[in-house]
């Protein structure tokens, strides 16, 4: 969305490009990839997938994030794994209507760092978790100590 919309929406999108870590959308660029990332990559997410949901003040260290086409499985990982950064105050999650495809995470830091920053290490230790269970399963798979059922036709 242009600068021009935001203004039309109510939303700053200017603010989201803090957010945005990498300018392509990430299941094109990984769709199909099993390389491993390495750790001075950077999560990527699309342009239109967070948007900062804009207050009545301009607090760095309090915002409101919404993620588009996301539900309880991120929104409860995502709370949990934020809220393990000791510089975050708060951090708390709500899907606004069940009809609407997004989810709103609320996150309060203390002065040392800006919720902008807790969101990224959040979605970086996220995609690490989701990696390191990918290969852990990858790895037990691999050992074949599995019972193969035949199927009844």
């Amino acid at each position: 969305m242009a600068a021009s919309d935001a203004s039309e929406t109510g939303s700053n999108h200017e603010d989201q490009n803090d957010v945005i870590m990498e300018g392509e959308d990430y299941n094109e660029e990984r769709q199909g990839s099993d390389e491993e990332m390495d750790e001075d990559d950077e999560v990527a997410i699309a342009e239109d997938k967070v948007e900062i949901i804009t207050g009545s003040s301009s607090d760095p260290t309090a915002m409101t994030f919404s993620l588009k086409n996301e539900d309880h499985t991120v929104g409860n990982t995502l709370r949990h794994l934020i809220n393990k950064n000791p510089q975050v105050d708060f951090c708390g999650y709500s899907i606004p209507h069940p009809s609407e495809a997004k989810m709103h995470i609320r996150i309060q830091t203390s002065d040392k760092t800006t919720a902008v920053d807790a969101f990224r290490k959040g979605m970086v230790d996220l995609t690490d978790m989701c990696t390191h269970i990918r290969d852990a399963y990858e790895a037990e798979l691999a050992k074949k100590n599995y019972v193969v059922f035949e199927e009844l036709a």
